[in-house]
């Protein structure tokens, strides 16, 4: 009888603890299923054991990262086995963690502010889908751990990385990548601000063409502009000169002009040829009266020119007794211009004495030829330098005297 109470007794309690174990793991497997329900939120707190938040096999597709940010006791985090796809800017948020395991998952790319996880020792990217890696991760300077196995990285970075078979060469994995993307990172910033820089100068330039060409537009503006009001004053000039010749004229002349107009066969040859001889003479005074003052001009400047070359003194004399007869800006003029004909002699005597000793050595004429060539390019954008500024400012003194003697 015993026996048989000893033997029911073990049975009870055998299937006691059964319906117990069952009870738990039914339990478990509920649990499990709840947290699979899309609805559903994770109760990190039970997830959390010491320091470490285990939230593997979660069948997660987003990170929690509002709620994890809120646990700041868990400096490690757990994501492997899940279906993650992107971890999402906001993930840089959790700078206390120090380990994170992002393996077998599906990610494709990590967030571009990484790098904001300064803490990170341990990082855990196995099996992925991984190409390249932000380089933000060259700020990770606290990294002593990183696995890269079976992710399609590029070559380079494949290189760099290396197998990560064991403990050493993911340590390894660590020390190399960090500065490998810190350094990429300085060469590109440096390679963006070159090219920055060129724009920058390439604006300028292009400002400074456009300026140019403003610039020449106005010039030859002024230029049509001077052109007009020229040949307006000589058109002026003209019709004055005109004028007084009909005034002056005797009024038999104008008896024998009237008779001339009605009959010409009448007129003897004499005085139609007398006539033309007047108009030519009258041509001949306006062409004399245009380039008078251009010779005195020239011959003035040249003089100038040669006093200053041969005694400097002197030219300081005259330049400080004529300031008081001449305005400012016909004197500027008149000491720009002697200026550089001086110049242009002094050039021209350099280039003559070097000629000079060119010759005396002898050298070979197709050195001579471009020489003398150079020389005369030289004197060429000289003159045409004297004749731009002649021509630009000359109708301005004329017109200044004009209003001086008026």
């Amino acid at each position: 009888m015993n026996s048989v109470n000893m033997r029911y007794r073990y049975h009870l309690l055998l299937t006691v603890s059964a319906d117990r174990k069952f009870k738990k793991l039914s339990e478990d497997f509920i649990t499990v299923q709840t947290d699979k329900m899309p609805g559903k939120k994770l109760n990190l707190r039970d997830r959390l054991e010491d320091d470490q938040l285990d939230l593997s096999m979660s069948d997660l597709d987003e990170v929690p990262v509002r709620e994890i940010a809120q646990i700041k006791k868990a400096t490690s985090l757990d994501l492997s086995n899940n279906r993650i796809t992107t971890l999402g800017k906001n993930f840089a948020s959790l700078v206390h963690l120090v380990k994170i395991d992002l393996s077998n998952n599906f990610l494709t790319e990590l967030p571009e502010n990484f790098g904001e996880l300064v803490q990170l020792k341990h990082l855990d990217l196995y099996n992925n889908k991984l190409q390249h890696l932000p380089l933000s991760i060259g700020q990770l300077r606290n990294l002593r751990w990183l696995d890269l196995k079976n992710n399609p990285l590029v070559p380079a970075l494949a290189e760099v990385v290396g197998p990560c078979l064991d403990a050493a060469q993911c340590q390894k994995a660590a020390r190399t990548v960090v500065p490998f993307l810190q350094n990429l990172q300085v060469q590109i910033a440096e390679e963006r601000e070159r090219r920055q820089q060129q724009r920058r100068r390439q604006r300028e330039l292009d400002e400074l063409a456009a300026q140019e060409k403003k610039k020449e537009l106005q010039q030859q503006q002024q230029q049509q502009k001077k052109k007009k009001k020229a040949s307006k004053s000589a058109e002026k000039i003209q019709a004055k000169t005109e004028n007084g010749v009909k005034h002056n004229s005797r009024p038999s002349q104008s008896i024998v002009d009237e008779e001339i107009s009605q009959d010409p066969s009448t007129v003897p040859r004499g005085k139609i040829q007398s006539k033309h001889s007047n108009t030519k003479k009258s041509g001949n005074g306006y062409v004399r009266l245009i380039w008078t003052p251009i010779l005195l001009v020239v011959s003035c400047l040249l003089g100038l020119s040669l006093v200053s070359l041969l005694s400097p003194e002197r030219y300081l004399l005259f330049q400080q007794s004529v300031k008081n007869i001449l305005h400012p800006p016909a004197a500027e003029l008149l000491w720009q211009l002697t200026d550089y004909i001086s110049h242009g002699i002094l050039q021209c005597s350099t280039y003559v004495m070097e000629f000079w000793v060119w010759l005396k050595e002898e050298e070979k004429i197709q050195e001579a030829a471009a020489y003398l060539i150079s020389v005369w390019h030289l004197l060429c954008l000289k003159v045409e330098v004297v004749y731009r500024t002649l021509s630009d400012q000359l109708p301005l003194y004329i017109d200044m005297v004009k209003k001086k003697i008026s």
